[in-house]
């Protein structure tokens, strides 16, 4: 846990930390390629041979499903002249540069090279893609360059208490998005998703109505790897939740939640929205989303696909809202003031933790 929030003015972080190159490539450096990066669902590629490509960073890779369930990740580059291997999601056995028509097995191993007489004084037949750390937890799946961080089921451990009746690793994921870009700096899109502050003012068309700002309710404080707070329905708009697991204040509760560096997530006892995001330059972040729905709510409506649909609307509904909002931030921190912007005491403190992560990931 970390220290107690002192009793002082909570400052943004300044406007060049979200348009100044340089720091672009120290997150990347100090950020991106030391900690663990949430990448997409475990849903997204349930079947031996599916892959999928996405990036920690900047940093093209590749995730790939074994033939014993096991999830690897590649950098996504030929061992012999780094033609990108993989594109897209499909299925395959095995992987065939498009370049030189170099080939590769599921679990990375180079199985042929054209013309491999030419290449006779390289041991071909032992190598391999190079493979990063990858480790799931509550249904996400999150790799890493370093192999000697705690995994992630560890540093969300607390998290996962806090959220264990919602089951939420048994969710269907019916929906996932794999590109959506916005014109923003990813901690912009990150810190957005983290604030209840704004939802009355910017989401009238959507999530303002049924979860205003006066209902935020503050979470817990002073995790280092996640925020957590309650941005809760009104009366008139309070779900109806099939999972028996579930307390009265969980039932109108919606949990927003930051997994830090790039992991967004809003769970309701019905659904999950999620989010990764991707770095790509200054101005622009990609972000991979999903909406994964409670067993126990599709099988106890009458319409499951229904709502489904409902939701996927306003969710489209909000995401145009929000980058709307992001787009406007992102011009006006162009303005380069050296003075930064003012905190709300505890609905934006998720903010500034987020801000403290990034500050210490910096100075490491």
């Amino acid at each position: 846990m970390l220290d107690a929030q002192a009793e002082h003015t909570l400052r943004a972080a300044p406007q060049r930390a979200y348009t100044d190159p340089e720091t672009v490539a120290l997150e990347q450096e100090k950020i991106f390629d030391q900690d663990w990066v949430m990448v997409t669902r475990v849903g997204d590629i349930p079947n031996p041979g599916d892959y999928m490509t996405a990036k920690v960073g900047d940093r093209p890779i590749a995730l790939v499903r074994q033939d014993d369930g096991s999830i690897k990740a590649f950098a996504n580059f030929c061992l012999h002249r780094y033609a990108t291997l993989f594109e897209g999601k499909g299925n395959s056995r095995r992987v065939v540069c498009p370049y030189h028509a170099w080939t590769y097995n599921r679990d990375g191993q180079l199985i042929g090279v054209t013309d491999r007489d030419g290449f006779c004084k390289v041991n071909t037949r032992e190598l391999s893609l190079e493979e990063l750390a990858c480790e799931t937890a509550l249904g996400f799946i999150f790799v890493s360059r370093r192999k000697d961080l705690p995994p992630p089921s560890e540093r969300l451990a607390k998290l996962g208490d806090y959220i264990q009746n919602h089951d939420i690793e048994g969710y269907e994921d019916r929906i996932i998005v794999h590109e959506e870009e916005w014109i923003g700096n990813w901690k912009f899109v990150f810190e957005n998703f983290i604030e209840s502050y704004h939802v009355t003012y910017a989401h009238k068309e959507s999530i303002g109505p049924s979860n205003p700002t006066n209902h935020a309710e503050r979470g817990p404080e002073g995790h280092e790897h996640f925020s957590f707070h309650h941005n809760s329905y009104t009366e008139d708009y309070f779900p109806e939740v099939h999972n028996l697991k579930l307390n009265d204040d969980e039932n109108r509760r919606l949990h927003v939640i930051g997994m830090y560096p790039n992991g967004l997530a809003a769970i309701d006892g019905n659904f999950m929205w999620w989010i990764a995001l991707e770095p790509r330059g200054v101005d622009r972040t990609n972000a991979r989303w999903g909406l994964s729905f409670s067993k126990a709510a599709m099988e106890g409506m009458e319409d499951p696909d229904g709502f489904v649909e409902a939701v996927r609307q306003i969710i489209l509904t909000a995401t145009a809202e929000d980058k709307a909002m992001v787009k406007r931030v992102q011009e006006g921190a162009a303005y380069a003031s050296p003075e930064p912007g003012y905190l709300h005491d505890w609905l934006e403190v998720y903010v500034d933790e987020f801000k403290q992560y990034v500050e210490r990931m910096l100075r490491s």
